[in-house]
């Protein structure tokens, strides 16, 4: 197996559901740009090809939301993902950059506000007691 295969799967096999989701934002971020600088060179075959590993990216962010706890919000997410994808499919219909641009804010400002959350959850793990409690029947929780 090639050595940056092996490095990726141990990275996704020891990752958070938190840096998972990261991952696959960042993948279709950086695809989205490698599309927009195909498409600005002219290179249309190659812009299509990452346009559409840009979407699988956005289709697997949409994929991956549950309808657990704020069922609204979710809603709300997933339209936002679907507008993303819309976006990339027109832009690849209409070879316009402009529509990557509008895709690539979105999801950039999308992970920054991703961060943000990771970085709450992890000062929460630190301030969260590290200590076991017993429960009733000598459970532990």
């Amino acid at each position: 197996m090639n050595p940056a295969n092996e490095y990726l799967e141990a990275r996704v096999m020891t990752a958070t559901p938190e840096q998972l989701h990261l991952m696959v934002v960042d993948g279709a971020l950086r695809k989205a740009k490698q599309a927009q600088e195909a498409m600005g060179n002219r290179e249309y075959e190659i812009s299509h090809n990452f346009l559409n590993e840009s979407r699988d990216f956005v289709m697997e962010i949409i994929s991956g939301m549950r309808n657990v706890g704020d069922s609204e919000l979710i809603l709300h997410m997933k339209s936002l993902f679907a507008f993303v994808y819309k976006r990339l499919v027109e832009a690849d219909m209409e070879r316009s950059t402009a529509h990557i641009t509008e895709a690539v804010q979105i999801l950039e400002h999308h992970r920054e506000t991703w961060m943000q959350l990771c970085e709450e959850i992890k000062m929460q793990k630190k301030e969260a007691p590290t200590h076991q409690l017993e429960g009733p029947h000598g459970w532990v929780s």
